[in-house]
């Protein structure tokens, strides 16, 4: 594609985000993901793409992939995801995308994109961010959105995400209520303290469970959930059956 047809289309891209400004946050990331060969980024050697040209923070983005890679891979056995990876240096996100300064992975389909900011610029949430690419690559884009409940989602990243402050106590993360929360809508709702708590919850039952099974079974567990099995059925031991 030439740049200037390149530069028309996300003109026009950023016209039509513009237009529906308030719902811009809530659709940018799957639009960036769709639509990220659009945008004028660095690809990297290790694959992984940027809109930040100095070389001493490429170097640090391509480490930090490394090292969230070997993490998971200690956690639960090497990845095979191999989502479309951005590191962004603005905190408002890269090109007419609005983004989460942190980190998001949106999918569209079965293509995943980790987009990762610069206040998420950390092993802690690049692996987080990895590990649901991952989840979503082994149980596939249907039966995640069929079978797989928001908490355990985010439980399961959490198994990588080391971040102290969702290292909350016992009795202030009641495992119970947080198994209710099946969208993410639900496990979003609230103020930053009850997502905090969402999240030290999720990562709490997650981690009882793989106490039962072992974390290097984990796979295993989610190709049940790919080849059809019922979410109950396979993770019966943290439903409670």
């Amino acid at each position: 594609m030439s740049s200037l047809k390149r530069s028309f289309l996300m003109a026009s891209l950023a016209v039509m985000l513009a237009v529906v400004a308030p719902t811009v946050r809530a659709w940018s990331a799957p639009a960036a993901c769709l639509l990220v060969g659009l945008v004028d980024l660095q690809r990297l050697p290790d694959g992984s793409l940027t809109d930040n040209p100095a070389a001493a923070d490429q170097e640090r983005y391509q480490l930090l992939a490394r090292e969230a890679r070997a993490r998971i891979a200690a956690t639960f056995g090497p990845t095979s995801a191999q989502p479309i990876l951005v590191f962004f240096s603005r905190p408002e996100g890269f090109g007419p995308f609005r983004l989460n300064p942190y980190g998001s992975t949106p999918f569209i389909g079965s293509r995943a994109c980790v987009l990762v900011g610069p206040q998420g610029q950390n092993v802690d949430v690049l692996a987080h961010e990895l590990m649901h690419a991952e989840l979503h690559h082994r149980v596939g884009y249907l039966q995640r959105f069929l079978e797989v409940p928001a908490w355990f989602d985010e439980g399961v990243a959490m198994q990588v995400d080391y971040r102290p402050r969702y290292a909350l106590p016992l009795e202030a993360t009641p495992g119970e209520p947080v198994r209710s929360l099946s969208s993410f809508s639900a496990f979003f709702s609230g103020d930053e303290q009850r997502i905090v708590r969402n999240y030290a919850a999720a990562r709490r039952v997650v981690a009882g469970w793989l106490e039962k099974i072992g974390t290097a079974s984990l796979y295993a567990h989610l190709e049940r959930l790919r080849n059809g099995e019922p979410f109950a059925q396979v993770i019966g031991e943290l439903a409670g059956e």
